[in-house]
Order: structure tokens, then sequence, then C-alpha cells
């Protein structure tokens, strides 16, 4: 794969499409199918049996249903490698959704990353990273669309996570994926991808929906970064924190930045399917875009945030 190849069109796991074949919502921050119950390193992070998603039945009819009630067109899911990704079962679901998928290629964070990174230098990381997006994915020939979720469980990145950052930006550099990042410190995580030569309208800074700082949340647009609030479902029934969700939305868009600004719901656990008594992958269009109506939100608004931004932000805002 040379740069530019991929101008204004989508990667997604069932093949090359362009841009304006995405004419519905999109949901750039989701995941199908994850796996996250036994850390890689154990002394970094306690082990969880509830960190799992395996239900492609049920996560294809939510798809299907969100498309024919919604007008869903496109979900990114950002499981990229120590997450339990399966590029197979993506595209089974993509196909039988009738849902484009673009999926996700990079180093999650630290607690999960595989061996290898303890030794690679950021060349090496970014190499690997290029194999995928050059060659295809879990023995398949399903090519990412974007670098993510990559980032940080900490309050900064560490010294391997920083590489893998690094990395990560050499590999959208040299193949014009976009980027996105995990971890509540933002900033940080912003600056250590521009640092390294990253264009911010390339990024999308992850995990704001957990970072109640609307200061923060302005500098990350300012500086022509996508400011993600991925996983806007963890509200649930928690007034106060729909409400401070909606609040942290509604100040980016009265400052001016509603073209920065991402929405998804962020399932990552069985539990928050349909199927097993959650909200599932329709909190954002049937709890969140309400509540955002209410406060004043436009649905000229909310359509650039629900289709053109996250559409911008993966074609790097190449035409289409």
């Amino acid at each position: 794969m040379t740069p530019g190849e991929e101008t204004g069109r989508l990667r997604t796991v069932t093949g090359t499409i362009p841009m304006s074949a995405i004419t519905g919502a999109v949901l750039p921050h989701e995941h199908l199918g994850l796996d996250l119950r036994w850390p890689a390193h154990p002394r970094l992070l306690d082990s969880d049996p509830r960190r799992w998603l395996d239900e492609e039945k049920p996560v294809t009819a939510e798809l299907a249903a969100l498309r024919a009630d919604h007008d869903l067109g496109l979900v990114v899911d950002l499981t990229c490698s120590g997450m339990g990704r399966n590029a197979a079962a993506l595209a089974r679901m993509s196909a039988g959704a009738r849902v484009a998928v673009v999926a996700g290629t990079g180093m999650f964070a630290g607690p999960f990353h595989p061996a290898s990174v303890g030794e690679a230098s950021v060349e090496q990381i970014a190499e690997r990273l290029l194999a995928e997006i050059g060659f295809g994915m879990d023995g398949t020939s399903s090519l990412p669309g974007v670098i993510g979720e990559v980032g940080t469980l900490e309050a900064v990145p560490g010294e391997a996570e920083e590489r893998c950052l690094r990395g990560a930006a050499q590999a959208a550099r040299y193949s014009g994926l976009s980027v996105a990042t995990h971890g509540r410190c933002g900033l940080a995580l912003l600056e250590v991808l521009t640092g390294a030569g990253l264009d911010p309208a390339r990024i999308a800074v992850g995990q704001q929906d957990r970072v109640d700082d609307p200061a923060a949340h302005r500098k990350i647009a300012e500086s022509g970064a996508y400011v993600s609030f991925g996983a806007v479902g963890l509200a649930g029934d928690d007034p106060a924190a729909l409400e401070t969700l909606v609040r942290n939305v509604m100040e980016l868009l009265d400052a001016g930045h509603a073209d920065r600004v991402l929405l998804s719901t962020g399932v990552a656990r069985m539990a928050r399917l349909r199927r097993y008594g959650g909200d599932g992958y329709g909190y954002l269009f049937e709890r969140f875009l309400p509540a955002l109506r209410a406060a004043g939100a436009d649905e000229a608004t909310l359509t650039g945030i629900l289709h053109d931004n996250p559409l911008r932000w993966l074609t790097a805002g190449s035409p289409a």
C-alpha cells in the first residue's frame, strides 16, 4: 500500500467503498466482539471475566434493527491487537446486518500488549501495523480502515505505550489511515501523536465522555483533533451522568466546535446487549440524542456529528 492510495475511500471488512456510499449515521467507536478478560501482562491489571463480548447473532440483529429504524450506515469497530479482534466475525456481522464495518489495527494498552512489544522499536511496531494494513487481519483478506484504539489505562502513557503510539503515528502517516486513542489523558496522547508528525485532523481523542473537563475538550477541538464521546451508553439510567455528558457536548457546540465532536454508544460487554437486558448499540439514538435535542441541539448539527464528522475523520478530510 502506498501513501494516499485510499484517498476519499473507506476500507471496510468486506471491501473498499467510496465515502459517498455511506448516507446514514455512523457509530465511530464500538466493539462488535471483544475479549479483555485475561491481560497479557497480569501484573499490570487484574483479570475480569466480564470484559467479554462474543454474540454474533444478537449483535447482527441489533445492527440490522438500527439500520432499519435509525438509518445506521457504518460502524467503526475499534477492537485492535490484544483485544480479541476477529476479522472473519466482523465480516459476517457486516454482511448479515447490511451495515458497513471499519475495523482497527494497532496495539491497545500496556496490560494487553503482546510480549514482542517489549523489545520492539517504533519502526518495528509501525511495520507490524503496516503488514496488517497492506495484507489483512487475523489470517483473512479483510483490511483495517483505522488505527485504534491505542493508548493507555493510566494517567499518562508508559514508555512502551508511547512507543506504540509513535508507531501508530508512523503507520498512519505512511498509509493515510486515521487514529483513535484510548485513555482519559487525551491531551497527553494527542501530544505524543502530533509530536510524531501526525496531523491532528486525523486523530480522534477517545474516552472524553469519562472526563468532565470542558477546558480540555476545547483544547482538543482547537488543535483540530476530534473530541470523541465514544461511550455515552455508560451513562445508562443515571440522570446525573447523562446531564454531565449532555452539558459537555453542548459546551463544545456553543463554542463553535460542532465539527470536532464524535458520538458513539461504546458497547464493550455482553451485559450491555439488548439480549441481556442492556440498552444495546441503540442507546445513542434512543436516549442520548433526545437529551441533546432537549438541550437545544438542532437537526442539522446532529446530522453533521453523526455523519459528516466521522467520515471526515476516517478519510482525513479528503473529498469523496
